[in-house]
């Protein structure tokens, strides 16, 4: 995926009318192959034309379009979603068992059971309710399951140092 393709699917993700949004946020937390006719209709419609992908890819994308929607459509840029859960945890409005979540996160693959979907899904909504909405870089969590499984773990390693590099030993157990 190029970045000027991400760039298009986002634009074109924001630009749905609110019933195709809606039914995008309905397939929160469900992979592509389970969701209904109005999810998956809203989510070509923002796919680029040729664009070239693998089926886990998409499953990614489709994953992120439906999460995206929660929030309102909007141009403005989001945080990286492991920076609003340090702050979030660091403001003690996260409780010790966020960080947690976040651990057994970043154990998981993306498999096509979609149980890493389901979880992320549970975080980002928690998120949502408890940041006051902040909006969370979509394309950047995007890219970052698109690297997720990669073998030198770049990804979790670069959200474990966001997240967890403030705590203290011991801290995370109260």
């Amino acid at each position: 995926m190029k970045k000027e393709e991400i760039e298009e699917f986002f634009g074109r993700l924001n630009k749905l009318g609110p019933g195709e949004r809606t039914a995008l946020k309905r397939a929160i937390g469900t992979m592509i192959q389970n969701a209904d006719g109005g999810a998956i209709t809203a989510y070509y419609r923002c796919v680029p034309q040729n664009w070239q992908i693998s089926r886990q890819n998409e499953e990614k994308c489709f994953g992120i379009a439906c999460l995206s929607c929660m929030w309102d459509p909007g141009d403005e840029t989001g945080k990286p979603l492991e920076e609003i859960i340090s702050s979030l945890i660091r403001g003690e409005i996260l409780s010790a068992s966020t960080s947690h979540r976040v651990q057994i996160l970043m154990d998981t693959r993306w498999d096509q059971d979609g149980y890493m979907l389901s979880k992320l899904a549970r975080l980002v909504k928690l998120i949502w309710q408890k940041s006051d909405r902040t909006r969370i870089d979509f394309p950047a969590l995007l890219k970052d399951l698109i690297f997720w499984d990669v073998e030198s773990q770049y990804v979790q390693r670069k959200w474990a140092k966001a997240i967890f590099a403030y705590q203290k030993p011991g801290e995370m157990e109260e």
